[in-house]
């Protein structure tokens, strides 16, 4: 797959949500309007097209001297072979390259930017050789502390019996 890379591209939110629901995205459970308000306050965002349509987004956020990886989504088609949980934002597997490109790409416009300290969350038993190929490293000793008020992950987590469990 022949694909170009852009850095801070123009993006629509009919560009965007259709990348979302064609890899099935958990973004897409926001809704088109709610998932592309990351189009609005972007510290950086890196795209890959191939043939005109989006088929990698990668994007960051920055705070002048540390980064985080917000988002690092690759089409199920650059992926290859059978993706164990067939879900565009977990990186399995990178047989066309262009989630390397990406990812190469993202690292140097951060680095330009001056991020001394770039982290990113990834899905353990699934992504460690895609970031370990961008030369990331486990950060061991430290745990990630987090709230979810994902609209889809309340639905699918917390019920109101998990609420009064709490309470009592």
């Amino acid at each position: 797959m022949n694909a170009i890379i852009h850095v801070n591209p123009k993006l629509t939110a009919d560009e965007l949500f259709a990348f979302y629901e064609r890899n099935d995205i958990c973004e897409v459970g926001f809704g088109k309007e709610m998932a592309a308000k990351i189009l609005e306050y972007p510290h950086l965002i890196v795209a890959a097209r191939a043939d005109g349509e989006l088929v990698g987004l990668a994007r960051a956020t920055f705070d002048g001297l540390s980064a985080h990886i917000m988002e690092f989504s690759l089409d199920l088609r650059s992926q290859g072979g059978n993706p164990k949980y067939a879900n565009g934002s977990l990186i399995e597997a990178d047989e066309s390259g262009v989630g390397k490109l990406l990812g190469e790409c993202l690292l140097r416009e951060l680095e330009a930017m001056g991020a001394t300290f770039i982290t990113g969350y990834i899905v353990a038993g699934c992504e460690e050789a895609f970031y370990a190929s961008l030369d990331f490293k486990e950060n061991e000793g430290h745990l990630v502390y987090y709230l979810d008020k994902r609209p889809y992950v309340l639905k699918q987590d917390f019920h109101e019996q998990d609420f009064q469990d709490l309470r009592d």
